[in-house]
């Protein structure tokens, strides 16, 4: 049985390393995950001398980034490197993908978010680290393998995240941009739910979406703009009488279907004839 060993009250770091050599290591994905005090090895033996025995951000070996003073570095960072130098992933998004993550990992551990832009929001609560910290003190405290557990499905939802992120932004890139009456704006054919809020985060005013799929069609109007998508939802169930469509009560939002009811009729009305009718109207 393969082991990966960490240290005790686990923190994002050495989760984000268990998750990345179980994950990601050929044959890991079934070791077994044991705990030690901070600093100290299993049984006291070296950390790397047995090649069925990992270490992470303890131990003082190869994954533990504590025999340096290098702010570059953390536990998770130096796992990702031997993925990489390994070439364990051949997929370059997820790549991307990770090393994104395990910048945040390493910011984190070493406390970088304290100088973040606006401290002391509430957001920075919702951060996975914070999460930990609650679930190790809090009401029905974790133990060390269940806080493993919980930490690793969060790293498996960011890490889906992240890559539809990714995708996200050379959907965009190839995208329509246009303009209309509320500025500028853009439409995308796509089925990622991370488009359309990473096109409102990067400043376009109305989003239209097509799933070249289903055929389903969504329009958005930033929040904090002026968009009044009542005319255009007047002017698309004209256009085409058979699709259902949902104007949300801000008006900002005209849904032609979504997860939360995949039941809707998609329309017929293809991308850049929705585009003309927001120009339009």
């Amino acid at each position: 049985m393969k082991i990966i060993v960490t240290h005790i009250n686990p923190d994002q770091d050495a989760i984000s390393s268990v998750w990345l050599v179980k994950r990601f290591f050929p044959g890991w994905e079934k070791s077994e995950v044991k705990f030690v005090p901070a600093g100290k090895t299993l049984n006291n033996n070296p950390p790397d001398d047995n090649p069925e025995i990992i270490h992470v951000d303890t131990g003082l070996g190869k994954f533990d980034h504590h025999t340096t003073g290098d702010k570059r570095v953390c536990a998770a960072v130096k796992v990702l490197a031997e993925i990489k130098t390994k070439k364990y992933i051949k997929d370059k998004i997820i790549v991307e993908a990770l090393e994104k993550m395990t910048e945040i990992v390493r910011s984190v551990d070493h406390a970088e978010e304290r100088s973040w832009p606006d401290p002391m929001s509430d957001k920075w609560e919702f951060l996975l680290e914070m999460i930990l910290d609650g679930l190790k003190t809090g009401y029905g405290r974790l133990q060390n393998p269940e806080l493993v557990d919980f930490g690793m499905t969060a790293l498996d939802g960011i890490l889906e995240a992240m890559k539809e992120k990714i995708i996200a932004g050379m959907e965009i890139a190839g995208g329509v941009e246009f303009n209309c009456q509320w500025g500028k704006s853009i439409g995308v054919e796509t089925g990622n739910d991370m488009t359309h809020r990473l096109a409102e985060r990067m400043g376009f005013s109305v989003v239209a979406v097509r799933d070249p799929k289903r055929g389903n069609v969504r329009i958005y109007g930033h929040p904090e703009s002026q968009v009044d998508l009542t005319e255009i939802h007047l002017a698309v169930m004209a256009g085409d009488r058979e699709a259902d469509w949902f104007l949300h009560a801000s008006k900002k939002l005209l849904l032609n279907g979504s997860r939360a009811n995949p039941s809707m009729r998609p329309t017929k009305l293809k991308l850049l004839k929705i585009i003309d009718i927001i120009k339009n109207n």
